[in-house]
């Protein structure tokens, strides 16, 4: 497996994400392909020592670094040469199985949506963190990328949230809760109601294991 890494996005970069990247491939035995300013990204290598890793490691250069101050919908327009939208690209192009990237959320979603392109059939893309908890954790999805949302946006998230529960962390039958400020059906809003309606409909058909509402 080969992830690409945005090398300049994140705190103390490309620092940081250059030991993060050395100590993955030690542990997991993974190819890394690290984007950003090629002389930099060398010198954090050399300082960890990963001369032994050179199998593993590649190096594509980038001149241009987004910043959190950067306009996200308009940023990987305007740095084409951009860590994160060549790292982008590079997995649009097949040179690498996963993206990772520390920077602004907010031009990586744009990014991902606009240069990789969504799954077929998936209206909005989501976050979905992994909260540590019991042996697999809970998902929580979306996670601050949609600020409005449908039901139907709601019921996208479940079934890629459910299929990566699955398939991924290894859960057999994945629960599905609709976070809310309440357990009782009638709780919410008009969103949290009618996705509830929506929710319990798909797990009477057999295609989520819908258990109700989770109060936070």
């Amino acid at each position: 497996m080969r992830i690409i890494v945005d090398a300049m996005g994140g705190d103390n970069a490309p620092v940081e994400i250059v030991k993060g990247a050395v100590e993955a491939i030690r542990e997991f035995g993974i190819s890394i392909t690290l984007v950003g300013k090629e002389k930099e990204i060398s010198t954090c290598l050399n300082n960890e020592s990963a001369e032994d890793l050179a199998d593993k490691i590649s190096i594509v250069n980038a001149t241009e670094v987004v910043e959190m101050e950067d306009d996200p919908t308009t940023v990987l327009r305007t740095k084409k040469d951009s860590s994160m939208s060549v790292a982008l690209k590079l997995l649009k192009d097949g040179e690498g199985d996963a993206c990772i990237s520390a920077g602004s959320t907010g031009a990586l979603l744009t990014g991902a949506t606009l240069i990789v392109k969504r799954v077929n059939g998936i209206r909005r893309a989501a976050l979905a963190p992994v909260l540590p908890n019991g042996g697999r954790g809970v998902m929580l999805i979306d996670c601050v990328a949609n600020v409005d949302c449908t039901p139907e946006y709601l019921l996208l998230f479940v079934f890629m949230g459910f299929f990566y529960a699955k398939n991924i962390l290894g859960c057999e039958n994945p629960r599905v809760g609709l976070l809310n400020v309440g357990t009782e059906e009638t709780k919410g809003t008009d969103l949290q109601t009618e996705a509830y309606a929506v929710l319990k409909a798909a797990g009477e058909a057999g295609n989520i294991n819908f258990i109700g509402n989770v109060e936070a």
